[in-house]
C-alpha cells in the first residue's frame, strides 16, 4: 500500500447560494441587491467571478486573506469579470487572424518550394531534426509520423474529402489539421531560407537577419500560448505567459516603455506583450491591427465609464498605458509601414534588440 503523506486542504462543502453570498458580506464585500447578486452568480458561476477576479480588491491576497477592502462591492467584481470576458474575446480573435495568416505563408512556402506531393514535401532531408522528445525520437520524426498518419487516416474534414477524392494531399489542406503548435514546430524545423521567406512574407520586408528572427520566434510563442489561453477561458487581464519577448526599441518606444521598465517585467509577456506582438505581425497590414485596437480601446473605454476607481489598478496590470488609445492614433496617423523593422535593419545591424 502507497504511504501518502501528502498534505491537502479541507474539502469545500456545498453551499446553497445564499449563503454564499452571506460569507462574501461577512468578508466585508458591500452587496447591493443580493437577488440580483443570486441570479449574477447563478448565470455565471461563483467561482468564475469571485474566485477569478476578488484579489486586487482583498487586503491581503497574498496572505491568503479575503478579507475586502472598504468599499469594494459584488458590482466591482462581476464587471471586472465582464471587462475581462470581452477581453478576451478580442484576444482570442486577434489570434486566430494571427494563426491563420501563420498557416497560409508556412503552406503556401512549402508548396512552393516542394511541391503539393506529401512524397515531396514531407521528405526528411527538406526538415531538420530539432531536439529528442520524451519517446526517444527526435521532433522531426514525430512530427513527420503525425503528418502521414493524417494523411492515411485522416479524422477531420477536409482531409477526409482529399483523402476520398484525390490522389495527393497538398500543404495547404494538411495543415488545417494540425494545431497552431504544431504548424509552429513545422515552421522551427523548416530549412533557414525558407523560415526567411515566410517571416519576409508576413512582415512584408526585403531582409531578415538573425536577431529578427529571434523576435519572430518569441513573438509567435506569445501568440499561441495567448491563443491556447483565451480559447480555454482563462483569466486575461494580468495574465503572463511563460515565454517572453525581447526589448525591440522601435516597437516598445511607441508605447512610451523604457528598457529599464522592460526589464523590469513590463511589455515582456504580458498584455502589452500581446498588444506589442500584434503591431509587429502586422505593421504591413494595418487594417487587421485597427481592427484589434477598435475592440481593445471599446473594452477600456467601457470598463473605465463604469468604475473609474478601479480602472487604473486593473489597466496597470496589463502592461498597457493608460492614454493606449493616443498611442495607436499617433501610430495610425504616422502612415508608415513597416516601421518596427525598417527602422531596426537601416542601422545596418545596430543592436535594435537586447
Amino acid at each position: 500500500m502507497v504511504n501518502n503523506h501528502r498534505k491537502y486542504k479541507a474539502d469545500k462543502p456545498f453551499l446553497p447560494v445564499e449563503d454564499q453570498i452571506e460569507k462574501l458580506i461577512g468578508r466585508g464585500l458591500s452587496i447591493g441587491s443580493k437577488e440580483k447578486a443570486k441570479q449574477l452568480i447563478m448565470t455565471h458561476n461563483y467561482y468564475n467571478i469571485i474566485n477569478g477576479y476578488k484579489d486586487i480588491f482583498l487586503k491581503s491576497p497574498f496572505e491568503g486573506d479575503d478579507r475586502y477592502i472598504e468599499g469594494s462591492t459584488f458590482e466591482d467584481l462581476y464587471e471586472l469579470y465582464m471587462f475581462d470576458r470581452d477581453l478576451r474575446k478580442t484576444i482570442l480573435a486577434v489570434t486566430i487572424d494571427v494563426e491563420c495568416t501563420f498557416y497560409t505563408n508556412v503552406a503556401y512556402f512549402i508548396g512552393k518550394e516542394y511541391g503539393h506531393e506529401p512524397q515531396e514535401y514531407l521528405d526528411k532531408s527538406k526538415y531538420n531534426t530539432g531536439h529528442k522528445q520524451n519517446n526517444g525520437k527526435t521532433q522531426r520524426e514525430n512530427l513527420l509520423d503525425m503528418l502521414w498518419k493524417n494523411i492515411h487516416k485522416p479524422r477531420i474534414e477536409p482531409l477526409i474529402y482529399y483523402k476520398n477524392n484525390y490522389k495527393n494531399m497538398p500543404p495547404w489542406i494538411l495543415t488545417k489539421g494540425l494545431t497552431f503548435g504544431q504548424v509552429y514546430t513545422l515552421f522551427e524545423l523548416l530549412k533557414s531560407e525558407i523560415k526567411e521567406e515566410i517571416i519576409k512574407s508576413i512582415l512584408g520586408i526585403d531582409h531578415v537577419d538573425e536577431k529578427l528572427k529571434e523576435f519572430f520566434a518569441k513573438m509567435m510563442s506569445i501568440f499561441i500560448r495567448y491563443r491556447n489561453w483565451s480559447a480555454h477561458g482563462g483569466r486575461m487581464y494580468n495574465h503572463r505567459c511563460k515565454p517572453e519577448l525581447t526589448f525591440w526599441e522601435p516597437l516598445f518606444t511607441m508605447f512610451g516603455v523604457t528598457k529599464s521598465e522592460f526589464n523590469k517585467g513590463r511589455g515582456k509577456n504580458d498584455l502589452l506583450a500581446l498588444t506589442a506582438s500584434v503591431m509587429f505581425f502586422y505593421q504591413s497590414n494595418t487594417g487587421s491591427t485597427i481592427d484589434y485596437f477598435v475592440f481593445l480601446n471599446n473594452n477600456m473605454e467601457k470598463y473605465r465609464d463604469k468604475r473609474v476607481a478601479t480602472y487604473s489598478k486593473v489597466i496597470t496590470e496589463t502592461g498597457l498605458p493608460e492614454n493606449t488609445h493616443e498611442k495607436f492614433l499617433n501610430f495610425i496617423s504616422d502612415g508608415a509601414q513597416n516601421k518596427f523593422t525598417l527602422s531596426y535593419l537601416t542601422k545596418e545591424g545596430a543592436m535594435a534588440i537586447e
